[in-house]
């Protein structure tokens, strides 16, 4: 690791660990995004992992400019977890949260999930991801239609997510209260699935986890997002990774034991799902017909997948969105524009109830597009509009 450059000389309230790798142009927005939050006392550490394209000089130039800023450059390429752990062995923060380069987060994220926080004493506090495509597609809510108020996450819950018809916690970013981190660093020989792997470990230790469904944390979806695929290693180390944690955590409640069997045997399905396309890929016939035989309904799964690739080469581009003027406003606005819920203070919020969720996914279809926020209401609206470009109003608010 060479030497970090812009140290810090107070502990602020929120490290921002940033670990990067090739981004390019997109960590400006991130960083930016990071740098306006209503809550300025952080810091944000750029762990950079040997990348070779212009994205260290882009962070270079805004380091001149803010010194809260701070970065490490790995010599070599060795994944996230590694960056991450990088990151975390200098953080002075009292909380720590994860952003990755190429996202995007709204303006008043840190403020209010540092209320939601404290509302619930919890250890760990993560919100609902907005995905929003580079393609053009809809974005969604990785929660969901369904979610409502904030709620609890228990270890059980973690680990049952994704299987029992809930969706896939794994892939919120979290913030997590610093003291909690003291014995605690991600698992590096984990390319894939180490978010998971930490908080579960966290959750086992008795730390406290909410989320508030508010879709604070804009996911940006690109090629390079959506083509990944696990690979084999990958597979294996994360079906080791979880037998592990449930060996080491003997005896287990009856509940918990049975979540974590239920998520091995899935992953280890996931497992010989791999091995099956590596073989195929490699022409091995006789192979790939033992592990059909073994197991029949990874046939449906390669037609799903063959589908799906054959539908994304023959898709059409989408129209992108027309980039008209948005005028946003809260219920007490008139005049033409998007009339927006009203603004509610974070310390006033009540984290029990309901949040107008599918108005931000609306909104997020407008990324990049110019708008007017004539009051608190709207200027809070457009934070969920990716790279949104914001007018001044013609009219005071």
């Amino acid at each position: 690791m060479q030497p970090l450059n812009g140290q810090a000389s107070a502990r602020p309230r929120v490290s921002v660990i940033m670990a990067n790798y090739q981004a390019g142009d997109k960590i400006v927005p991130a960083l930016e995004s990071v740098l306006a939050q209503t809550m300025p006392d952080l810091e944000v550490i750029v762990s950079d992992d040997a990348s070779q394209d212009d994205s260290i000089a882009l962070v270079r130039a805004r380091m001149a400019a803010d010194p809260r800023i701070r970065l490490i450059e790995n010599p070599a390429n060795r994944g996230p977890a590694h960056c991450r752990n990088q990151a975390l062995a200098v953080a002075l923060g009292e909380w720590v949260a994860i952003v990755d380069s190429d996202d995007i987060i709204h303006p008043e994220r840190f403020e209010r999930l540092l209320a939601a926080a404290a509302h619930h004493h919890a250890d760990i506090v993560a919100d609902d991801l907005l995905l929003f495509h580079e393609d053009g597609s809809p974005p969604r809510l990785m929660l969901g239609e369904e979610a409502r108020g904030s709620f609890a996450v228990s270890a059980q819950d973690w680990v049952l997510a994704g299987l029992d018809g809930s969706p896939a916690l794994g892939y919120l970013k979290p913030m997590i209260r610093a003291e909690r981190l003291t014995r605690f660093r991600y698992d590096e020989a984990l390319r894939i699935g180490e978010d998971y792997d930490f908080v579960l470990r966290l959750l086992l230790a008795g730390a406290r986890m909410v989320i508030a469904p508010e879709p604070f944390y804009l996911y940006r979806r690109h090629s390079a997002s959506i083509s990944h695929r696990l690979s084999v290693p990958d597979m294996e180390a994360m079906a080791q990774r979880q037998q592990d944690l449930a060996d080491a955590h003997q005896p287990l409640p009856i509940e918990l034991s049975a979540a974590f069997a239920r998520r091995l045997s899935e992953l280890r399905s996931g497992l010989r799902y791999e091995q099956l396309v590596a073989s195929i890929k490699q022409r091995k016939p006789a192979d790939a017909l033992a592990l059909l035989l073994r197991d029949p309904a990874h046939l449906l799964r390669l037609w799903a997948s063959f589908s799906e690739g054959r539908r994304r080469r023959n898709a059409q581009p989408i129209a992108p969105q027309s980039r008209d003027l948005i005028v946003l406003g809260g219920q007490g606005t008139s005049g033409p524009g998007k009339l927006v819920p009203d603004y509610v203070p974070p310390h006033l919020v009540d984290w029990s109830i309901p949040r107008p969720r599918s108005t931000w996914c609306e909104l997020a279809a407008h990324a990049k597009g110019r708008c007017v926020a004539l009051d608190q209401a709207g200027r809070y609206a457009a934070g969920f509009i990716p790279e949104a470009i914001l007018d001044k109003p013609e009219v005071a608010s």
